[in-house]
């Protein structure tokens, strides 16, 4: 199928047209002096993008936020380019980050993703996204991590509050990522408003004990303590939440009720996932910057200071050599909110040191990054090797 030509206007008219002016009558049209025919003024040029452009453009708008833009140029890539499962991906991404949730499911659930999700992935797959993701979207195959469609189904299911469909997709993602604790709490939420209220308060416990810098994690596994008349428990838990986030409103608002009113029934599960700046870190919320975005900034986010890992003597005679990149969301203060884990077998890193790892991050301090000489929020690489050589 041929590229579809996107019409112009010439400068004038585009002017005319963009300032909200009038044409002329025809009367007056017709008393004026007469425009040559080949006069920049009086055309209309066609130009034609190939899908590859169409591709770059659709990934410019993503990078600034612009996804209801960035849908436009996807569904006109769908037209002109082979049918890829990624670039399918991608639109149900979009679609959902402008709320368009319905139609985002329609695609995640398509045949094309329902057969890639099935795809085998070798390890060298299983990490996110690139920058340059737009040079996948035309080749006609599948290059991606199959963890992405099924997170992307909890997610909009979540939304949509088809919580059995929303937790039977997240525990597919969390056998694709087993070590990461974004997925562990996604998956107790989905358990807990699916009614498997035990399974849920495991799941927790577990996502808390993997990434302990999850103040969502912290704030779920205190309302099952609450639930269960652990009330200093529950205080303790919603006091580390406060700690990594002290504008997390659940956790706030339990713990006044639970202060204030003992006898008080716990609140239920929330809604939401990831709140605040680690909303960054869903596929399908609209909140930046993405992990896999390109972002321009004057100054990279650098580390000024970092705490020293405490892992025990036993533990460090189980880790693998192995050197670690971990991206790390560093707000605007320059405090670490968010670490993305990369895939790593469980036999390659014991979960215990992950826990470890990544419950000193909220130690470390940065300076921010930089843009048009302000502080924004930002993706650091935090390189750490482990083992012993």
């Amino acid at each position: 199928m041929s590229p579809r030509p996107t019409a112009r206007l010439a400068p004038v008219a585009s002017l005319a047209l963009g300032l909200g002016l009038a044409l002329a009558p025809a009367a007056a049209r017709a008393a004026a002096p007469q425009t040559p025919p080949d006069s920049a003024a009086s055309r209309i040029v066609t130009t034609y993008l190939t899908p590859v452009e169409l591709a770059r453009e659709a990934k410019g708008l993503e990078d600034m936020g612009a996804y209801r833009l960035a849908t436009y140029q996807l569904r006109k890539l769908r037209e002109v380019a082979k049918p890829d499962a990624d670039l399918d991906l991608e639109l149900a991404l979009d679609l959902a980050r402008t709320g368009q949730l319905d139609s985002a499911r329609v695609i995640l659930y398509g045949s094309r993703l329902s057969a890639a999700l099935d795809d085998s992935c070798p390890p060298a797959r299983r990490h996110p996204y690139a920058w340059n993701r737009d040079e996948l979207w035309t080749n006609g195959r599948y290059d991606g991590w199959p963890w992405y469609i099924a997170r992307a189904r909890a997610e909009v299911d979540g939304r949509l509050g088809r919580w059995r469909d929303a937790r039977v997709a997240a525990d597919r993602a969390l056998a694709e990522r087993p070590l990461s604790g974004q997925d562990w709490l996604v998956l107790a939420l989905c358990s807990a408003h699916a009614g498997e209220a035990a399974s849920a308060e495991i799941q927790a416990r577990m996502a808390v004990a993997l990434d302990p810098m999850l103040p969502e994690a912290q704030y779920l596994e205190g309302l099952f303590a609450w639930r269960a008349g652990g009330r200093a428990e529950a205080l303790a838990q919603f006091d580390a939440a406060l700690v990594l986030d002290s504008l997390y409103e659940p956790a706030v608002r339990a713990r006044q009720r639970l202060r204030f009113f003992p006898g008080a029934a716990a609140d239920s599960a929330p809604p939401d996932f990831l709140t605040g700046p680690r909303a960054a870190a869903l596929l399908t919320s609209p909140a930046m910057p993405k992990i896999e975005s390109f972002q321009q900034v004057d100054r990279q986010p650098a580390i000024l200071s970092r705490m020293k890992v405490p892992i025990a003597d036993s533990l460090e005679l189980l880790v693998k050599p192995v050197r670690l990149v971990l991206p790390v969301l560093v707000d605007e203060r320059g405090r670490p909110v968010l670490v993305d884990l990369p895939w790593f077998a469980p036999e390659d890193l014991p979960p215990p040191f992950v826990s470890q790892l990544l419950g000193s991050l909220p130690g470390w301090r940065f300076s921010p990054a930089l843009a048009n000489g302000r502080p924004v929020a930002s993706w650091a690489a935090v390189s750490i090797t482990t083992g012993q050589p």
